[in-house]
């Protein structure tokens, strides 16, 4: 397929965002719905999204910042131990919430609330089943006696399985899958699906771990090794329905991730995320199958509607600015600086 000049697709969408809020939302809401359609929303926010009333808050405040009529946010609830559980199924039931996200706790940025022990929210995965709504999680296992690089095969292992076999008509999907264990175990495993970014194609662990940590390609769950990359590759890349786009797309003021002994977690893929998917596609002789990873997949599988207008991609070489811009917070995008092959048509 490498013939192509130009393409196609449905407008995708992208299950797996971070847009933040206050100002560092204003900062970076433009990347997003510049050409994605439907999105979930993380909501590990600094007060986290776990209340119908917070929900409708959040979801207000977004919209008011959009411009355009085809960027529709989505939010999941954010699960804690001792959550309101008659709020929580009347906002499923009134779809406040589009499903539930679990971060085991200390996990992640914001997930010092998250879930202690997998039997508290059993409750909560009981609504979703009657719902017929998804569990998204965050799969890694913390521990000190656990690998930063093992931490999702030992939440598969050791929690994820009990979940699975404990609700088996539960929906699930498994979050910014970043190892060959885990991509091979949500195409093995039923009704288990997965999302995988960009970054988790593109880099290992060699471009974060050297002399000093490289603070911009630093995420959670880290990259891994170059057999991890090639196994990402080959699921998104097959068509296979089980995997869709989820960017993880996490922003951080420059502040947050320079000069501090606190690096914070979270690459910021949104300005160039699509282009980005493109380029990998291209790679592997697949563009075909583009349409159906960024635009068709998961939409089926949330059950929503598939967009219904189009985006054009043209092979042309641009650079990706280094910086996103808004008052005093600057957030470095990945890949700035750097040239593409594909963008999108204005």
């Amino acid at each position: 397929m490498n013939y192509l000049n130009s393409l196609e697709i449905i407008r995708p969408d992208d299950w797996h965002t971070h847009l933040r809020e206050g100002d560092l939302l204003k900062c970076v809401i433009n990347s997003y719905s510049r050409v994605i359609g439907k999105c979930i929303v993380m909501p590990n926010l600094k007060n986290p999204i776990n209340k119908s009333s917070l929900g409708k808050e959040y979801k207000k405040e977004i919209l008011s910042l959009i411009n355009n009529k085809y960027f529709k946010p989505f939010l999941p609830c954010y699960l804690t131990d001792d959550i309101d559980s008659i709020d929580f199924e009347n906002a499923l039931k009134n779809e406040i919430f589009i499903g539930a996200k679990l971060y085991p706790i200390n996990s992640t940025t914001n997930s010092s609330y998250g879930v202690s022990n997998i039997e508290n929210i059993y409750p909560s995965l009981e609504s979703l089943v009657k719902f017929n709504k998804p569990l998204l999680i965050h799969g890694e296992k913390i521990s000190e006696d656990i690998s930063i690089f093992d931490r999702e095969k030992y939440f598969i292992d050791d929690q994820l399985i009990k979940i699975i076999n404990d609700f088996p008509n539960l929906k699930i999907v498994l979050e910014h899958v970043s190892s060959e264990y885990g991509a091979n175990f949500v195409a093995q495993t039923n009704n288990i699906y997965g999302t995988i970014t960009p970054h988790h194609m593109i880099l290992t662990k060699k471009d974060v771990f050297k002399e000093n940590i490289n603070a911009h390609h630093y995420c959670m769950p880290v990259v891994k090794e170059e057999s991890d990359l090639v196994a990402l590759r080959n699921y998104a890349c097959s068509g296979n329905e089980k995997f869709f786009i989820g960017t993880d797309s996490a922003p951080h003021d420059l502040k947050q991730k320079e000069n501090t002994n606190e690096i914070m977690p979270g690459i910021f893929s949104a300005p160039c995320s699509i282009e980005l998917y493109t380029e990998i596609f291209d790679q592997e002789n697949s563009l075909n199958n583009l349409e159906k990873f960024t635009s068709i997949n998961g939409a089926k599988f949330y059950n929503l509607e598939v967009n219904k207008d189009k985006i054009k991609l043209l092979r042309e070489k641009w650079k990706i600015n280094q910086y996103t811009e808004y008052n005093n917070i600057k957030v470095k995008n990945f890949y700035g600086g750097n040239i593409l092959n594909w963008r999108i048509e204005n």
